[in-house]
């Protein structure tokens, strides 16, 4: 998260994401215009044409068992790697099992004449991507019981289905119980999805993830006072008055205590000082676009929350505060201050606003500003700009964890900072899935291209000694931000996740504040237990991996006839 120093000690977070930029001044340029100018560029994807190179490049290529340090309550404690190893091997072990009893199911559906039954189950039984976090929306209503007028076949498949989840849910969440006494909270937290995924009204697996239930629904506790309030949620119009939908879908508007035209309104509220405010349960997003946009940004960003929340529960939540939690605890549903988030109508209003804090913001199409915790976007209909909401949104988050004013990473370390708000711009919403980490992602793509093909890696050892003005001034920069994606990823998803814990509280002591002031930060092989040179072997291994396996599946692809799926 790069710094210009101002009157306060307060950082200022930049995202750039035009490849344009990517070109690096040179060294003979002013230090003080170079300084200046590298400290807008947050998000530097590649050189000019780079992505298009990268792209082109992807597609013709068409146990350790030593300690790993974790947190609990502020201290440090070990835990023995086999132990994770042993219990992932009970996950396969279910997971395999379960797969076996869906197919069994499936061809049943075959026989008896249900093809979309059977494609469904299916679907169910396919093995996880390892390389990839995914999560399905949860259905909101509680799954009522089966008609006892379905015929009885059709009624037999489904009780079977039922029958099957429920159990492997089960099995499931007594093992999450299990990885969390091991010390592993982000698996468990994985576990614990999964789990709701295949018993949505699992009670205590909803209660992890924020829910609560209301009558025949499961809601956040947020969206239950809300209900109680008796406001209800309009997809496009955000929180209303019950009384005011009607007349909100005939196109008027409740605004400064009288009804009017949503002409008028929008008069009114293309000055940002009158903008409309939507208020969701961790955001509050003020735009001057429309009321429509802005419930557009703050669902996106909600949606992104929830999932980001649960990835980084460790980060949240310290080991013994979550044990409470799965034993029955609750969690504080309070947020005293929702992340601000400042939309304007056009690129020139964003400029206007923010040129005075950042000269060169004109090259940016995103911004966290520590100074006033507000985040700043804008709206470009020629460009779809979620990856910058959500790398904004990942800084935000992770530095408003605390309340104080701190430095992030100014001396050592900084890769991480810029590297995981670069992994979490993979974050990608659909209907029925949401996903996080695939490495078809430009940024992996760019990353697994740095290595590859122009043999560019920086050792760990040298690259984690980075201070975050070594790494903004660097010349290699544009390379630099690919080797964070990409070692992100590897942390994320490296042998099932088995460093992901370790990068979590790499994060952890950089941004929160611990009693009795700073402490030394521990690098990444003391967390994990592996020394850099060990990381650097395996990080090449993970990458030549990937890319075969992405190559194999193209392949696949081409020789069915079915369109690829592009990086």
């Amino acid at each position: 998260m790069p710094v210009i120093r101002t009157t306060s000690p307060r950082a200022i977070a930049v995202s750039l994401l035009n490849p344009q930029f990517g070109e690096i001044p040179p060294r003979t340029a002013s230090p003080r215009r170079v300084i200046l100018l590298l400290a807008v560029l947050c998000c530097v994807l590649l050189g000019p044409g780079g992505e298009q190179q990268a792209r082109a490049w992807q597609r013709q290529s068409s146990a350790n068992s030593r300690n790993l340090s974790r947190r609990s309550g502020g201290q440090v404690q070990t835990r023995d790697l086999q132990r994770l190893a042993r219990v992932r091997e009970q996950h396969a072990a279910l997971r395999e099992k379960f797969s076996a009893d869906l197919n069994e199911l499936a061809s049943w559906c075959d026989e008896h004449r249900f093809p979309e039954a059977a494609a469904r189950i299916r679907r169910l039984a396919r093995p996880v991507d390892p390389q990839m976090l995914l999560g399905s929306p949860l259905p909101a209503e509680v799954q009522p019981d089966l008609s006892p007028s379905l015929p009885a076949e059709e009624r037999h498949w489904q009780a079977q289905l039922r029958f099957l989840q429920r159990e492997f849910a089960a099995d499931l969440y007594l093992l999450s119980r299990r990885v969390l006494n091991d010390g592993s909270p982000s698996y468990a937290y994985d576990l614990v999805r999964e789990v709701a995924r295949h018993d949505p009204d699992h009670r205590t697996a909803r209660r992890l993830l924020g829910y609560v239930r209301l009558g025949e629904e499961w809601v956040t506790p947020y969206a239950a006072r809300m209900q109680r309030s008796r406001n209800v949620w309009h997809e496009r119009f955000g929180w209303l008055p019950k009384t005011h939908v009607e007349r909100y879908e005939a196109g008027e508007r409740f605004f400064r205590g009288r009804w009017m035209s949503a002409r008028q309104e929008e008069e009114i509220r293309r000055d940002f000082s009158q903008a409309w405010e939507v208020h969701t349960e961790h955001f509050l997003v003020k735009t001057n676009h429309s009321l429509e946009r802005g419930v557009e940004v703050a669902t996106a960003l909600e949606d992104f929350y929830g999932f980001f929340f649960q990835t980084f529960a460790a980060f949240f939540t310290d080991s013994e505060q979550m044990k409470k939690l799965f034993s029955g605890g609750s969690r504080s549903t309070t947020v005293p201050h929702p992340h601000e988030v400042h939309y304007y109508r056009t690129r020139d209003e964003y400029n206007a606003k923010l040129v005075s804090k950042i000269p060169q913001i004109a090259i940016t199409n995103g911004l966290y500003y520590t100074n006033d915790r507000t985040s700043y976007f804008f709206h470009d209909p020629e460009q779809e700009n979620d990856a910058t909401l959500f790398h904004e949104a990942t800084h935000q988050m992770l530095y408003e964890s605390s309340s104080r004013d701190r430095a992030i990473a100014q001396n050592a370390h900084f890769w991480i900072i810029e590297g995981i708000a670069c992994y979490m711009e993979s974050f990608h919403r659909e209907k029925e899935t949401v996903s996080l980490g695939d490495p078809r992602y430009t940024r992996f793509v760019a990353a697994r291209y740095r290595y590859m093909v122009d043999s560019y890696y920086v050792p760990l050892a040298e690259f984690d000694a980075m201070s975050m003005l070594e790494f903004q001034t660097s010349r290699d920069i544009a390379r630099n931000y690919s080797q964070a994606s990409g070692l992100s990823h590897f942390f994320m998803h490296y042998d099932g996740g088995r460093y992901r814990d370790a990068l979590i509280e790499h994060l952890a002591q950089h941004y929160q504040v611990q009693p009795g002031g700073l402490r030394r930060i521990q690098s990444l092989d003391e967390l994990t237990g592996v020394s850099m040179a060990e990381l650097d072997r395996q990080y090449g291994e993970y990458t030549r991996e990937v890319q075969a396996a992405i190559r194999a599946e193209l392949e696949d692809q081409a020789r069915e006839g079915a369109a690829p799926v592009q990086p």
